[in-house]
């Protein structure tokens, strides 16, 4: 197929290989090469599905800065309605002339209650996004249902604690 989505882009060969995080050798390198080549012989329609996980994983491991396009600008609080009670009323003809009076008066213009109702945005009341670690480790298996034997090249999972275990 000559059609552009179903090859191989330049940068796809190290994109695979720091997306399996396969340490860098020659060998490695060929064998990702032969990898692809014979996916793209033998089954090029899974390549877009290939380079759809390579960007997924891309974006998950460099997320866009804001202000660069494509990144996720959080929505502003929305204001539903906004009520205010107390020093919006009109000033008295006559200002009040006894002491306590005038404490009175001066009280009710500190007084000012301003209550603002929000709008909750869709994007705070939808649920928690999944863990990038995890979503990332999905698209690396999706990658290596694609491509297994690049599973080998792989560096192994180490147990945290290994070892025989000695009694005295």
């Amino acid at each position: 197929m000559s059609d552009s989505t179903h090859t191989w882009r330049p940068s796809d060969l190290e994109a695979l290989r720091v997306a399996l995080r396969i340490p860098v050798s020659p060998a490695s390198i060929r064998a990702i090469n032969d990898e692809m080549a014979a996916l793209e012989r033998h089954y090029p329609d899974a390549i877009p599905a290939a380079r759809a996980h390579l960007d997924a994983i891309a974006l998950l491991d460099h997320p866009p800065q804001p202000g660069e396009p494509g990144a996720v600008v959080p929505q502003e609080p929305l204001i539903r309605k906004v009520t205010r009670k107390g020093a919006a009323g009109p000033v008295p003809e006559q200002l009040p002339q006894k002491k306590l009076d005038v404490i009175e008066y001066a009280t009710e213009l500190l007084l000012e209650e301003v209550s603002t109702e929000y709008a909750i945005p869709e994007q705070v009341t939808a649920p928690a996004a999944p863990d990038p670690a995890r979503q990332r480790q999905r698209h690396v298996e999706e990658l290596l249902l694609i491509l297994p034997r690049l599973e080998q090249w792989r560096p192994q999972q180490r147990e945290r604690f290994s070892g025989p275990l000695l009694r005295g």
